[in-house]
């Protein structure tokens, strides 16, 4: 490393005459990467279009010194303590200094979704004030670069990850943020700032679906997240793991579980934006993990590329294999019912254990030591697979308002279908209604500029509202059995507000009703009520021929028109939040039918519930998620 602008001819001469209080998480993270200096923090997998990229490997001393001079450019630039700065890109190593460049001079992180589109990235700039933003891929570029060329921009600075001449003087790329930073001085600066930095500082700005569909940013602190570390001393995590990280950093699961706890113990950081199962397993075959937290949507399609998989072995083996899965399904499931296992089960799978571990081991998943999921809740019939194989998956619940995790099973005890009992010091406790009521050192401090939905969010006496139902086993372990607020949080995480969706249709002439389906499935449908009248003049207008509403609705051009239409609208939203299937009731909504309340508000529980078998009709078991309507 060269003598920098400052002076330094190495880093670390910055912290060696006063080790850093770990009151924050870029102090943290650098006295984690201080022990590691010279090993491999991060190595990155990358996709450019259809090419993957050479995997590059970041040492501990790399990250610090991209990340310090990054840091220093900021400051150059006239970003302070307690800006907002928003990072809207894929998963990346880049992504990952960026980050740690904000949390060093106290600057308040606002992530985007790469797959927003330009009308809520440019809502959620304005909501939450910022200025400056990291662009990730060209996609994200060109909506940022649009936003920044608007008459009333609330941009002040672009910066992309990659270099981009497009003649503004607003627009830097990351190379020449750093340069600025090495030429500015300023690393010293941002050496005294990170040590200014404490549990109360904000840390991040996440926003998440409101019921209204207008998003809501939860101010999350330092000492937010610095109490997740319960987790790592709870699970042994230590320099010598192997993180996989797949999950997007914008979303605080990811963000949390594994970007900020690698960085917390100096674990090997493994990033992919990617969340193809193939090329998840590719790669996890290829950095073989010993921890991987993911999404249950992502343990089902790895448990269906297993059976797939069988059908490619001959007869023996084919039978064997599948014995061996059988034989220790049993097994885990009395192991984790408490009942232990029958000894002629236990003998069978100690015979059959090289069967297993040549399962896992296709995988790549010989080195595993824990699985988590969550993000929405795991099926049992998975849980039971991975706990079959010798792989148990220990489930976790949590929020983006409480950074995330409040609950997970133990190693000691793993019990599936629920998900653990309170981390210590979170406190729990069970409403009148059934809601969990939940306050800590984990609990964020409300919504960003939101004082109507912050009365509503906590009790009287202090405790978050969750929305969701729940109940405590005799362990003191919590099961998740529902949902009060009409949130949806799809199979693989996403939070969606089915009313914002729906609010796309309010325009639409042919449509009376639309209930936007998804809570815990892998992807979005919906209940549609035509309008009527307009529908059966539309019909005859081009002599369809129907004797009545359940003929009409059932005709295939009215099908096509209404799936035209939908289509149309469908592009207007981030892929999560499109419309993959859908079906036209033949009947309108009515107070007497209980769709409406006696003030004609919807009752969308009650549809659910009252159509819940032409629901699962839109979900068979075998179904991928739809590439498009």
């Amino acid at each position: 490393m060269g003598k920098t602008a400052g002076g330094i001819e190495d880093l670390r001469e910055l912290f060696k005459d006063a080790p850093l209080e770990e009151k924050s998480l870029a102090a943290l993270q650098i006295n984690s990467y201080l022990r590691i200096w010279k090993r491999n923090a991060v190595i990155s997998r990358e996709k450019n279009g259809h090419t993957v990229l050479e995997i590059v490997p970041i040492k501990a001393s790399e990250f610090v010194e991209q990340q310090l001079y990054l840091a220093a450019g900021l400051l150059e630039l006239g970003v302070e303590k307690g800006d907002t700065v928003a990072i809207y890109s894929p998963n990346s190593a880049r992504y990952a200094i960026e980050l740690f460049a904000l949390f060093a001079i106290g600057a308040v992180f606002v992530p985007v979704y790469p797959t927003t589109t330009e009308e809520e990235v440019d809502l959620l700039l304005r909501h939450s004030e910022s200025r400056f933003v990291f662009a990730g891929d060209v996609m994200q570029f060109q909506k940022a670069f649009a936003i920044l060329n608007k008459v009333k921009s609330p941009l002040k600075k672009l910066i992309v990850n990659y270099h981009v001449d497009t003649g503004n003087p607003n627009v830097l790329s990351y190379d020449e943020l750093i340069r600025l930073g090495r030429r500015s001085g300023k690393i010293h600066d941002a050496a005294r700032m990170l040590r200014s930095i404490n549990e109360d500082d904000r840390a991040a700005l996440i926003y998440t679906p409101g019921t209204t569909g207008i998003p809501k940013g939860a101010l999350l602190t330092h000492g937010n997240f610095l109490a997740q570390r319960k987790l790592l001393d709870l699970f042994r995590v230590t320099d010598k793991d192997v993180r996989l990280a797949h999950l997007p950093f914008s979303h605080v699961f990811g963000l949390s579980a594994d970007l900020l706890s690698s960085t917390a113990t100096g674990s090997l950081l493994c990033i992919m934006k990617s969340f193809e199962t193939e090329e998840v397993l590719e790669y996890i075959r290829e950095v073989r993990p010993t921890i991987i937290c993911s999404v249950p949507r992502m343990y089902e399609k790895i448990c269906v590329t297993v059976i797939q998989g069988l059908q490619q072995y001959g007869g023996t083996r084919r039978a064997l294999a599948a014995l061996a899965l059988k034989v220790g399904r049993k097994h885990y499931m009395a192991e984790a019912d408490g009942r232990g296992s029958p000894l002629l089960l236990g003998v069978l799978k100690k015979l059959l254990y090289p069967q297993l571990r040549r399962i896992r081991s296709s995988l790549g998943m010989s080195r595993i030591r824990i699985l988590v999921s969550g993000g929405g809740p795991l099926p049992l019939e998975i849980a039971y697979f991975f706990g079959g194989i010798g792989l148990p998956v220990t489930e976790g619940y949590g929020l983006t308002e409480t950074a995330p995790i409040i609950n997970v099973n133990r190693l000691d005890l793993n019990k599936p279908g629920t998900v653990g009992p309170p981390l210590e010091g979170v406190i729990e406790k069970i409403s009148d209604e059934g809601e969990i009521l939940v306050k800590g050192s984990t609990v964020f401090k409300g919504y960003y500029k939101s004082d109507d939905e912050n009365e509503i969010a906590f009790t009287p006496d202090g405790f978050f509202r969750t929305g969701d139902i729940g109940i405590f086993d005799e362990d003191g372990y919590l099961r998740i059995t529902g949902r009060i607020k009409d949130l949806l949080i799809t199979s693989s995480g996403k939070n969606v507000a089915p009313l914002y969706i729906e609010k796309k249709f309010e325009n639409e002439p042919f449509i009376s009703f639309i209930c936007v389906v998804g809570d815990r499935r892998k992807y979005l449908t919906a209940l549609i009520v035509p309008e009527f009248a307009r529908l059966r003049a539309y019909a005859r207008d081009r002599n369809l021929k129907f004797q009545g509403d359940e003929d009409l609705v059932a005709h295939p051009e009215v099908f096509a028109f209404y799936k035209e239409r939908i289509g149309a609208i469908n592009e207007t939203l981030a892929r999560y939040e499109q419309i993959k299937k859908f079906t036209l009731l033949p009947r309108e909504f009515s107070v007497n039918g209980g769709e409406l309340s006696p003030t004609f508000k919807f009752r969308r529980h009650h549809v659910h519930e009252k159509y819940r078998d032409l629901i699962d009709t839109m979900y068979p078991s075998s179904d991928s998620i739809p590439d498009e309507l």
